[in-house]
């Protein structure tokens, strides 16, 4: 069984980590001046292109379709495993 004292020194001690995550992380934040440059041969697009239509399986066993996005603002996050 944990003791208070314990207790204590781990929430002290992640709330440590945590402050320290969110001061390093904002030294990561780019500005219009810092701001990456593309790898060569690649460039912004000069015009908006449309989205691919597509179908996907969603978790609760429906489907979305990419039609109920028209005319919305769209964030696609990219992630894997490994």
């Amino acid at each position: 069984m944990l003791r208070t004292r314990d207790v204590k020194r781990r929430i002290w001690g992640l709330l440590s980590l945590v402050s320290l995550c969110a001061v390093l992380g904002g030294f990561g934040m780019a500005d219009a001046e810092t701001a990456p440059v593309p790898p060569s041969g690649l460039s912004a697009l000069t015009q908006p292109v449309a989205m691919p239509s597509f179908n996907l399986p969603s978790t609760d066993g429906g489907a979305l379709d990419s039609t109920t996005l028209k005319g919305k603002v769209v964030i696609v996050r990219f992630w894997a495993s490994w």
